[in-house]
């Protein structure tokens, strides 16, 4: 007998329970209502329930349909937070932070090279300046500091408005009298030197707190990039597409070069000149190959800010491992009187750091604590002239002095007098891991299938909650997303599987 398959709206007219909670309904509806749920982060419509339960399956088309949305590449990217922790809060440059009291704007860093003292405010009056609000007149305070007043300005982050910004921090002068260009770090105690037109070289909480948020997106932008043009996993780590918005832009623009020590500009600075701060959506810029995906965005860097501290976070996220300790806790430090710097070999420590230290080096080429990326062109590997300063006890040029091993505390450290720090204690072929970048480890990962593996690992984490997961079917997974590294194809094949369709009920 032919089976009449009847309108789920009609049948709810005739009296018919809640698909929801009807038996006869309950296996499909609930895998249909949690592959919903994980994939796109809401239930299915009326429409498409009423589609599943005519068609009597969640259908390969519509579960393809799920898996091209935009809701989905926002779960995925969900998820990855986890994975990068990129929320910043990094006090970006405070020399050239603005606060506002009584309803002005003023630098109080800089009022001790403008009004004499720090913390002294401008006064609740209009300033008298000239066409580049350079005070002409101003008040003389008890204390010898100065007031000078305050003019209207239409700030960068809302240009159709104005504030009242003290005259001092809103000169628009672009060579200081002493000749220092007012757009560059080496002007913060210039006295006529201000935030320029705008206010472009100055930030206030609000702008910084979104110019933070945009370094942060940039890494989920790129989660997005990869699942719009099906592009490999490994692809996200190792790519040169970065994606700025107009507070970024601005940023490496206006705000980075008076902090080059810490901060870089990664493309060239024509390639953002057209993007307005208020413009927030992202915009693809592609950079130099030295760059390494995510794992070299500055938002990963400023995250995770030493080296260390970067290979430990792509160990646990990406590779699905942790430095425990051993059962018997860890051993003191060293009998010896003077420790070997080379925590490779010292008692205690080398539980971990053999291992740590050799990774931690693939960001070799990038400065703790900063984005700023140190070229072999610039900084080679060994440099004779900070070995020869060295050798004949004269005096080392900064260079040396900062970025080499010039001082010889332990006898260990003489084989690497004049390598740069970051090559010292390295052997073998570890000595190339900064020079191939966090690109080396990422290719080794994909080669003996570690990323594959923790990848389906997480994936089936967040599908299946699983306490323990099924080694064999994991490794099924695993296997066939290190053939295709199509992350959409590994999520497919984690919730048509029996393990995903048992988990939903």
């Amino acid at each position: 007998m032919k089976k009449i398959m009847i309108p789920l709206g009609i049948l709810l007219l005739l009296g018919a329970g809640d698909p929801w909670t009807d038996a006869s309904s309950q296996d499909l509806q609930g895998y249909a209502r949690a592959l919903s749920l994980d994939i796109r982060g809401y239930v299915p419509t009326p429409e498409e329930l009423t589609a599943i339960e005519v068609a009597g399956e969640v259908s390969e088309e519509l579960l393809d349909s799920w898996l091209a949305s935009e809701d989905f590449e926002e779960q995925v990217i969900e998820q990855h937070r986890e994975f990068f922790w990129n929320e910043l809060a990094i006090n970006l440059l405070n020399l050239r932070k603005v606060n506002r009291k009584n309803g002005i704007y003023y630098n109080f860093n800089r009022s001790r090279h403008t009004r004499g003292i720090r913390l002294t405010h401008c006064g609740d009056f209009p300033a008298e300046v000239d066409s580049l609000n350079r005070p002409i007149t101003w008040q003389e305070n008890e204390d010898g500091s100065i007031s000078e007043g305050y003019v209207e300005v239409s700030p960068y982050w809302a240009p159709d408005t104005t504030i009242q910004v003290c005259a001092f921090d809103a000169q628009l002068t672009e060579v200081s009298a002493n000749g220092i260009d007012c757009s560059t770090e080496d002007a913060h105690q210039e006295a006529d030197c201000g935030c320029g037109p705008n206010l472009q070289w100055c930030i206030d909480g609000s702008t910084e707190n979104l110019i933070e948020d945009g370094l942060a997106r940039d890494l989920s932008e790129r989660v997005r990039h990869m699942l719009q043009n099906d592009l490999s996993y490994s692809e996200m780590l190792t790519g040169n597409t970065m994606f700025v918005n107009g507070p970024t832009a601005h940023f490496f623009q206006h705000i980075a070069p008076f902090n080059e020590d810490n901060y870089e500009i990664p493309v060239a600075v024509e390639e953002l000149a057209d993007i307005e701060f208020t413009d927030y959506e992202f915009t693809a810029v592609e950079l130099p190959e030295h760059h390494d995906g995510i794992l070299t965005s500055p938002g990963w860097l400023l995250r995770h800010q030493t080296n260390r501290g970067r290979a430990n976070r792509f160990y646990g996220a990406f590779l699905c491992k942790e430095f425990i300790p051993p059962e018997s806790g860890v051993v003191a430090a060293s009998t010896q009187e003077t420790p070997s710097p080379n925590l490779i070999l010292r008692e205690g420590c080398l539980d971990c750091h053999a291992r740590l230290e050799p990774w931690a080096a693939y960001w070799g080429r990038w400065s703790e604590a900063s984005m700023v990326y140190m070229s072999a062109e610039e900084y080679p590997a060994y440099s004779s002239e900070c070995a020869e300063c060295v050798l004949l006890n004269s005096s080392c040029s900064d260079v040396c002095d900062d970025f080499y091993l010039v001082e010889e505390s332990h006898v260990d450290e003489s084989p690497y007098l004049g390598w740069l720090s970051t090559y010292a204690f390295l052997t073998d072929d570890k000595r190339e891991h900064p020079d191939l970048g966090p690109l080396g480890w990422v290719m080794d990962s994909v080669e003996d299938q570690s990323l594959a593996t923790c990848s389906a690992s997480n994936a089936a984490d967040w599908l299946l909650n699983w306490d323990e997961s099924d080694p064999e079917v994991l490794a099924a997974w695993s296997n066939d997303f290190n053939g295709t590294e199509s992350y959409r194809s590994l999520i497919k094949s984690i919730v048509t599987s029996p393990q995903y369709w048992r988990a939903s009920q």
